[in-house]
């Protein structure tokens, strides 16, 4: 996985970077419902439309990353409950066998069965 992502992030950066020094010409950006329009630098759009990927990408991840530790804690807590509902059982089992040992027979002995002999 790791080398995956060395795969695309390596080319993707290489070409940001080639994307800002070929163009240093302005270009003029707007929003559709304003009239208004701003020129900026053609690698400023580029650099900052891909830091908005960026951000928005490492924000979906730690959202996702959240869960899944929310979820591990939730699954521990339920572990140690658990772990404390089988030690108290176990102790509750072990007092009532300790208490009923004495008071049970002795098992007859059984004897062993014959052996058939072939010819």
């Amino acid at each position: 996985m790791k080398y995956l992502t060395w795969l695309i992030t390596i080319p993707l950066t290489i070409f940001t970077v080639l994307f800002a020094v070929s163009n240093p010409a302005e270009v003029s950006v707007g929003i559709w419902p304003l009239e208004e329009t701003r020129k900026i630098p053609a690698w400023l759009l580029g650099l900052g439309m891909g830091g908005v990927g960026f951000f928005l990408g490492a924000l979906f991840v730690w959202i996702l990353a959240q869960r899944a530790h929310f979820r591990y804690w939730q699954e521990q807590r339920r572990a140690a409950r658990l772990e404390k509902e089988l030690e108290a059982l176990q102790a509750k089992h072990a007092v009532v066998k300790t208490e009923n040992v004495t008071a049970l027979p002795a098992a007859p002995a059984v004897p062993a069965p014959a052996r058939l002999k072939l010819r």
